[in-house]
């Protein structure tokens, strides 16, 4: 796996919709690329964030926006 396959399948290794071969591969290309563990680091941290406004005190017309900009 080359830098800019893994950048394409990040999106959905942090959601977790890669079958097994596909985060294998990708996991070792993450394991040897600095630049790819940090972009993998951020988008893992922007989903934390995100997963965590949504389940705060926050109004359910903000939620709702967010999730449909977020899709």
């Amino acid at each position: 796996m080359n830098c800019k396959d893994c950048s394409e399948k990040l999106d959905r290794f942090v959601d977790r919709e890669l079958n097994s071969t596909e985060v294998l591969e990708l996991q070792l290309h993450l394991e040897t690329c600095p630049d790819c563990q940090d972009h993998y680091e951020f988008e893992a941290h922007i989903k934390r964030l995100v997963r965590h406004s949504c389940d705060c005190d926050t109004p359910p017309a903000f939620r709702e926006k967010l999730r449909q900009l977020l899709t």
